[in-house]
């Protein structure tokens, strides 16, 4: 299992839940923390990175869209963090 600095427990195994498309020039990651269970997407481009917090519901609908469908999903979610 792998190990991520995650803002909610420091250093902590979690699951790579995901592969998200690119938008906005960033690669997107799905993440689950296994000490908390909170789900996190890492946003990341070349020299910048950093994580956000998604709801489940979020990340509920990141696993089950696909497709442009997806695509669409991840740039509306990504809209709030501009």
């Amino acid at each position: 299992m792998p190990t991520q600095p995650l803002p909610c427990c420091n250093i902590t195994e979690c699951r790579h839940v995901a592969d998200l498309p690119h938008v906005y020039q960033f690669d997107f990651d799905l993440y689950q923390c296994n000490r908390c269970s909170r789900f996190w997407v890492f946003a990341w481009r070349e020299g910048q990175g950093g994580w956000e917090e998604t709801t489940p519901q979020d990340a509920e609908r990141m696993q089950t869209l696909n497709g442009a469908n997806l695509r669409k999903f991840i740039k509306v979610w990504a809209d709030a963090f501009n």
